[in-house]
């Protein structure tokens, strides 16, 4: 799994992802099943993922289930790599963006998937790292 792309992926993803099939935000939580992928998370992140998850609007969606929920905290434990983020970066309008900044850069991702156009895609990178749209991501990836 060393030569695997290192990919931080931002809440709305995992949330469309989850909500979705065979979209591009879909497809970033496949080639995390199927190892084509490491997954960086932190604490922070984490949870943040299962704070909007739990979200009255977001839980009206029938594949937002308890054992959808379930099955993504088991990625997060199994799957992921879980990194220590020591450095906090500022540099994101929305202060909750920044978690995903400094696991970024801390984690030494490849780049960071997001469908955030007023915040993050703005940015377009964090210290050369790429920021990217799902789709782009996943023909990067060649998904």
């Amino acid at each position: 799994m060393a030569d695997e792309p290192r990919v931080v992926v931002d809440t709305n993803i995992v949330v469309s992802g989850l909500m979705t099939s065979a979209t591009p935000p879909a497809r970033t939580l496949d080639a995390v099943r199927r190892k084509q992928i490491v997954w960086l998370v932190s604490d922070d992140v984490v949870l943040e993922y299962l704070r909007v998850l739990d979200y009255p609007r977001i839980r009206k969606y029938k594949a937002i289930t308890d054992e959808a929920i379930r099955d993504l905290t088991w990625l997060f434990i199994g799957e992921a790599e879980r990194v220590e983020v020591l450095n906090r970066i500022k540099k994101s309008p929305d202060p909750d963006d920044d978690d995903f900044l400094s696991l970024a850069v801390e984690g030494k991702a490849d780049f960071l998937v997001t469908g955030d156009k007023g915040d993050l895609l703005s940015l377009k990178a964090i210290e050369k790292i790429p920021i990217l749209t799902a789709r782009e991501a996943v023909e990067r990836l060649g998904l």
